[in-house]
């Protein structure tokens, strides 16, 4: 049996064509995935078992700045918002993006529907909503249903940033609040970018 003949000019011609689309295809890949943004999603607890406090809410309504006139920041605002150098990436939240909050609960009544109010500690801040869409809402009132063990999990509500600031948000439920998340919402993202590790 005769092998068949593939001669040398040939042979580096394919594989030099395989390794150009293949890298291609790679640097098409991964600078794709690269730019596209999924959506943050975080979750806030409650466990009937361990019951917590209620956060305070601001006495006074949050000074909100229209996102059109972001430039005009006045100078104590810049101050508060000068030292990011230590950025916690996990409580920013850029003006109009969106960010999934689920609500987690934990030794609730078995089989029930457990009404739970998403809210804030400083009204207007962010808004919240059932869809990515909108309408957004300062407080949005949802039901999360909970299994034979008394355990469930809401379905996504979505956080948007609406005002410069800093808030807690939380869900209020008739046996005590959940925990909370911290959302500092800014104009823009100033941290650093993220080292990419290969």
């Amino acid at each position: 049996m005769r092998r068949p003949v593939i001669f040398k000019r040939r042979f580096l011609f394919i594989r030099g064509i395989v390794s150009l689309t293949l890298s291609l295809a790679s640097i098409f890949v991964f600078a794709g995935l690269g730019k596209t943004q999924a959506l943050e999603k975080a979750t806030i607890k409650s466990d009937r078992n361990k019951p917590l406090e209620a956060p305070k809410k601001a006495t006074t309504p949050a000074k909100s700045q229209s996102k059109k006139t972001d430039q005009n920041r006045t100078a104590p605002q810049d101050a508060i918002f000068a030292p990011l150098s230590g950025c916690v990436y996990n409580d920013i939240l850029v003006l109009d993006t969106i960010r999934i909050v689920f609500i987690q609960l934990f030794n609730y009544p078995q089989n029930s529907a457990i009404p739970v109010t998403v809210t804030q500690t400083n009204a207007g801040v962010v808004g919240y909503a059932v869809t990515p869409a909108g309408p957004f809402a300062q407080t949005l009132n949802i039901v999360v249903n909970t299994d034979g063990n008394g355990n469930g999990q809401s379905a996504p509500v979505y956080t948007q940033g609406q005002t410069v600031g800093t808030t807690l948000t939380y869900g209020d439920t008739p046996y005590g609040p959940t925990t909370t998340i911290r959302f500092n919402v800014l104009p823009q993202c100033n941290c650093p970018q993220i080292p990419v590790v290969p």
